[in-house]
């Protein structure tokens, strides 16, 4: 554990930088206290499921958590891990370059005491060394609020050639929950109600007493929910994007822990006994978060996606331990649809003051400003919605799985 003292601000501050389990484990207190005094924790920030993402003896991903003290007291921890992954640079859909850099992930939620502008300048100073000092190549902040301080502060302190340029902001959707569905029902437009009551029923119709929602919450269930969900996975688009969920150790052993913990919901739509899409969510304080959605395409025409979104809805809400579901990252029709609740954040990067990392920061940045460019086009001519169909559809085409 390495320690550091700093006079530079008013008061005796220290910083500690944790990088191995028993290092975690003697910081275990302070960093649950923290968790639960944050007035809207995420899951990723949770102690045991951050250390369920790193394991022992690993070189691929190392722990690594930076704690600030003031007078012995803590005032921020900062929740991340070190790991060399691909840095994938894009226009548009395809990705153009792709290098491996060392990079220190700062988990979504992982900045932890609402911390103020001494103590963020301590933690910029501490991931300042790192990259100096070479032990990381870059900084990856997950998805800040874009009206927080910690995003005011980590886009404007960095040197100029090491701070990301153009940060994407993304719109995050979240929906408060009524104690029935059919409060949530008259919150949106009587044409909307209705479509999406007919989709049920039109389901229903086709094969009556042939449909069923499976859902999963028991550690001893897991196995089984993986392998239908990798199933239907699959065969989605977002396989060849390689984002859609995969069954590996990894998942295993964070959604055991979570059905341990009573967090787990994991819901499934059969047809004629074969499983047609799924929804996976976790319950964590306050707030049911959506991690993985799919649909198998052979049942694109039912909308068998809605149909269990609707089903899973139902089925949380009037949970009083419950107060909101979380859609997770990334802007959708359908989320924009059923949410009540909206915010922007963009992802923040630093990069290390040396020529391959700056060098990889101007790439980036000029990939971005392309892709912005041809996005206000495509934007003003109305092709937006053409070329996402076509792009997903092509994607699908090209999988076997899907075609099956």
């Amino acid at each position: 554990m390495k320690k550091g003292t700093d006079r530079q601000f008013s008061g005796e501050w220290e910083i500690i930088v944790a990088k191995t389990f028993e290092e975690i484990e003697a910081i275990r207190e302070i960093w649950e206290q923290m968790q639960c005094s944050e007035p809207c924790p995420t899951p990723n920030a949770d102690i045991d499921i951050y250390l369920s993402t790193v394991k022992p003896g690993s070189e691929d991903v190392r722990p690594c958590i930076i704690l600030v003290k003031q007078n012995g007291e803590p005032r921020a921890l900062l929740v991340g891990r070190c790991e060399r992954h691909p840095f994938n640079i894009r226009l548009g859909y395809k990705t153009l370059f792709s290098p491996k850099l060392k990079c220190l992930s700062v988990v979504y939620g992982g900045i932890l005491g609402r911390p103020y502008s001494n103590v963020y300048s301590l933690l910029i100073k501490e991931m300042s060394r790192m990259l100096r000092d070479r032990e990381v190549d870059l900084v990856f902040m997950n998805h800040l609020r874009v009206d927080s301080d910690a995003y005011g502060v980590m886009t404007t302190k960095p040197g100029f050639l090491c701070r990301g340029w153009l940060p994407e902001n993304e719109k995050h959707w979240s929906v408060s929950l009524p104690e029935t569905m059919d409060e949530l029902y008259m919150r949106y437009s009587p044409k909307n109600r209705s479509n999406l009551r007919r989709l049920i029923k039109r389901l229903e119709k086709a094969y009556p007493d042939r449909i069923k929602v499976v859902t999963y919450t028991k550690e001893d269930q897991v196995q089984k929910t993986v392998e239908v969900m990798a199933e239907i996975s699959a065969k989605t688009y977002q396989s060849q994007l390689n984002s859609g969920f995969v069954d590996n150790e990894y998942t295993r052993d964070m959604l055991k822990l979570a059905a341990k913990r009573g967090w787990l919901r994991a819901c499934v739509l059969f047809i004629e006994e074969e499983p047609a899409a799924f929804e996976l969510a976790l319950r964590y304080e306050k707030s049911y978060f959506g991690l993985h959605t799919g649909f198998d395409p052979k049942w694109k025409r039912f909308r068998v996606g809605t149909v269990l979104f609707l089903n899973f809805l139902k089925s949380i809400c009037g949970d009083p331990a419950a107060k909101s579901f979380d859609f997770g990252f990334g802007d959708a029709e359908y989320k924009r649809l059923y949410s009540d609740q909206c915010w922007r954040e963009a992802s923040v990067y630093i990069f290390a003051p040396r020529l391959y990392p700056i060098f990889i920061n101007v790439l980036r940045s000029s990939t971005m400003a392309v892709d912005a460019g041809l996005r206000y086009i495509v934007n003003k001519i109305g092709a937006v919605g053409w070329i996402k169909r076509h792009w997903r559809d092509s994607l699908q085409a090209k999988n076997p799985a899907g075609n099956c």
